[in-house]
């Protein structure tokens, strides 16, 4: 019998098994042979929820509450897996609760350590008296199923991790026994491991994979490992483009002879499962952790509805309309109830009517069945706090993937004493690989080491080990990460000695990953079409989108598409600047120049509460405002001395190397030396640099310059910064005006334009035309 880490290891060595002659070993994983190996006669088994409650049930004394960790059974259910990992491992190093006082040196966590001992001894003392067996306390009373262990002639154990001491403990009997060996490679990754075989009388070998017979206490076999496995290690700038290079490395390993069945994608963090999705059009890849239900119709109506409940925003009212008012009707009148006066799951009934997928009404319906335990304890709590902890419950849960991809795609843990050819992992960042242990709660890992349990470092190791053992087994792997200002390639690069190898530039990949995806799009990939600049007026909005992403021009000022504008209760930030352009533009219509600085400010007040909507935010936004034009109402009365307001929000145009500009400037002052163009700013504006104006977008002043230049002589333009009452100059004004300039000559000779797509992904990122070039 082998006994292999996981199940997609025993289904591997299984299939390839089948492709060789002679008979099939007879595999099993670990967990499930201790389950079969160790007995516990007199005891039921006890689900998730009833050790939840049964442990809240323990909580209920007075000293408890010095740990901080609230009794209220919501937040409890949640803080109560920290409470459990510490007893787990407890239990599995056969560390006693009495042994933690003595490694607890200076006694700093004397009353903790206390608090734990009764909580675990009240804990202990609840699942004798319901005769429940609780793995925590499995080693005290287990015995071995000695029928078993006769039926099998030898047993192998193939480690790949870290054993606990009660697993050794177990290990050690069954010996006695039986024949068990242990297949084990010893490397830096997994020396805790070592020390205990060594502690146990075996030699173990470092950087050698051995056979250890575990009876004998001897080593039957050992062999130095060695990597012939090519490394292409990749930075991205983008998260988004390391699906461009998955794709890539698996058609490149393909060409070089690897099966899809051979590769694997590890993903360090699975939220980046959904980028591959979204690009994997013909269903090439296979989603090992499946698609969470919290995609599913099920929970996003009943969230819908839950919001709208809570909160009856423009928003939330707009989201009912898709789901439907009926749901609402439902459950509104019984949102605030408590628990024991409603039926909870016809409550739920509606919801499941509108789910269109068998499985996850099977799901739900499962749930419902667990759940259904828990709610004599929720009894006086609403069924909105209800509702909560179900949904919960239910994004944990995930569908399997059924679209049959060849390629896998999974975590690393699953990825145990598997052979994959190609190897591919992204997100290869600090913090990423190794994932940084959660604190410990109730000791510091010194203390953790002195007691005999794993520390933080020993918990990084082991995830170490898993990349350093799969890289080992494969003919290729390819690495990616995202450095950028916060993120950082790991560190467990260098410990590997791999270093980046960049093959292309990052303007490659993007054309690679959108290109490959608008194949299967029935948009057209280019767009060529006869434009003529001439025959109507430019802005400086619409050059700086031509400029930017001659697509997104296209979309917008060729064919005339508008931006799906949603209805939202919170004024945007343009929103905002467009109130106080209108109250300026009406103060200073009225009035060209002010000497009281009240003045100013009460007609200020006044236009900007009838430039915006009534409601208690904008009202607060009024308020804000007035109190940041403080700085910029003093400086106008200074400059209102020697200047005044001749025009405001005036609309211009005029002719430049042929094409017609037109534009709508906020402000033009007359001051000493003629006439000052002035463009109000509340927010960001532009300024480039001698570096990169060459590359400059926004032309927006010269603009405004060469627009007033009817108006008399212009002898200055400026941004007027609402915020800090300050007129900031563009220092490389010349420069651009002589650059926009090129560009009206450029647009003037041009019949038919190239509309191609941005190579710069971040152009993107705030787009509204992302779907329509494949790129959402």
């Amino acid at each position: 019998m082998i006994i292999l880490p996981t199940s997609r290891a025993v289904r591997s060595a299984i299939l390839r098994d089948q492709e060789s002659d002679g008979f099939l070993a007879s595999y099993i994983t670990i967990s499930e042979f201790l389950e079969r190996v160790v007995i516990v006669e007199g005891y039921r088994r006890m689900d998730e929820d009833t050790r939840t409650l049964l442990l809240l049930e323990a909580c209920d004394f007075k000293a408890f509450n010095k740990l901080n960790i609230e009794k209220n059974f919501f937040t409890f259910i949640e803080n109560s897996r920290y409470i459990f990992r510490f007893f787990e491992e407890l239990s599995g190093e056969l560390v006693s609760m009495d042994s933690l006082s003595m490694a607890d040196t200076y006694g700093d966590y004397e009353e903790h350590i206390e608090i734990l001992k009764e909580l675990h001894q009240r804990y202990e003392t609840l699942c004798e008296s319901k005769q429940v067996l609780e793995p925590i306390f499995k080693s005290k009373h287990y015995t071995l199923n000695h029928a078993y262990l006769r039926e099998q002639e030898e047993i192998l154990l193939v480690i790949e991790g870290y054993l606990t001491n009660f697993e050794l403990e177990v290990l050690e009997s069954c010996a006695k026994e039986v024949t068990v060996k242990l297949r084990f490679f010893a490397n830096r990754f997994n020396a805790k491991l070592q020390e205990k075989l060594k502690a146990m009388g075996i030699a173990v070998e470092n950087e050698r994979n051995q056979v250890i017979n575990l009876s004998t206490r001897s080593i039957e076999g050992s062999s130095i490992v060695r990597s012939g496995a090519q490394v292409v290690c990749e930075a991205f700038t983008q998260r988004l483009l390391q699906v461009a290079f998955v794709k890539e490395r698996v058609h490149a390993f393909m060409q070089e002879g690897i099966s899809p069945e051979k590769i694997v994608v590890v993903l360090p963090d699975e939220s980046f499962a959904e980028h591959l999705k979204r690009f994997d059009l013909k269903g090439n890849f296979n989603f090992a952790m499946g698609e969470s239900l919290a995609h599913s119709d099920f929970i996003r109506n009943l969230e819908a509805v839950s919001d709208y409940i809570n909160d009856k925003t423009v928003q939330n009212s707009a989201r009912i309309d898709r789901v439907g008012w009926e749901l609402v009707q439902g459950l509104v009148g019984h949102f605030k109830a408590a628990v024991e006066e409603v039926d909870f799951k016809s409550l739920l009934t509606p919801f499941l009517e509108k789910e269109p997928k068998a499985a996850v009404i099977k799901i739900v319906e499962e749930e419902l069945f667990y759940f259904d335990k828990l709610l004599p304890t929720l009894a006086k709590s609403s069924v909105k706090s209800a509702l909560h902890l179900f949904v919960k419950r239910l994004k944990s849960r995930s569908l399997d993937d059924v679209r049959g991809g060849r390629i896998t795609v999974m975590g690393v843990l699953e990825t145990r004493n598997v052979q994959y050819d190609g190897v591919i992992v992204v997100d290869f960042n600090e913090g990423v690989v190794p994932r940084k242990s959660e604190k410990d709660l109730f000791l510091n890992s010194a203390t953790r080491i002195k007691a005999g349990l794993p520390g933080s470092g020993d918990r990084e190791a082991l995830q170490k080990l898993y990349y350093h053992n799969l890289f080992l087994r494969a003919k290729q792997v390819a690495i990616a990460y995202v450095h950028a200002a916060d993120s950082m390639p790991s560190r467990f690069l260098r410990e590997l000695g791999i270093e980046r190898t960049q093959r292309y530039g990052e303007k490659a990949w993007v054309k690679l990953l959108f290109e490959s995806h608008q194949r299967h799009s029935s948009l057209p990939e280019e767009i060529v079409a006869k434009h003529d600049f001439t025959t109507q007026a430019l802005s400086a909005t619409a050059l700086k989108s031509f400029l930017t992403c001659r697509r997104k021009y296209y979309h917008r000022y060729v064919l005339g598409l508008q931006e799906h504008s949603i209805e939202r209760d919170l004024p945007q930030e343009h929103e905002v600047g467009n109130a106080l352009h209108d109250a300026l533009k009406v103060v200073y219509t009225n009035q060209n120049r002010y000497t009281s600085k009240q003045a100013l400010a009460k007609d200020i007040e006044k236009a900007l509460k009838e430039a915006s909507a009534d409601t208690v935010l904008d009202h607060y936004l009024q308020k804000m405002w007035v109190r940041r034009l403080e700085t910029f109402m003093d400086n106008e009365i200074e400059r209102f001395k020697d200047h005044e307001v001749v025009a405001c929000e005036k609309s211009l145009s005029t002719e430049v190397n042929g094409i017609r500009i037109h534009g709508q400037i906020d402000r033009i002052d007359r001051g000493m030396e003629g006439l000052e163009v002035l463009d109000y700013k509340s927010g960001s504006y532009p300024l480039y640099t001698a570096k990169n104006v060459d590359e400059a977008t926004d032309f927006q002043l010269e603009f405004y310059y060469l627009l007033s230049q009817k108006e008399g002589h212009v002898a200055k333009c400026g941004y007027y910064d609402l915020k800090t009452g300050e007129v900031v100059d563009e220092v490389l004004f010349e420069r651009k005006l002589e650059l926009l300039q090129e560009h009206l000559d450029a647009l003037a000779q041009m019949k038919e334009v190239d509309f191609a797509k941005t190579d710069n992904i971040k152009d993107c990122q705030f787009c509204p035309y992302t779907a329509l070039c494949g790129r959402g």
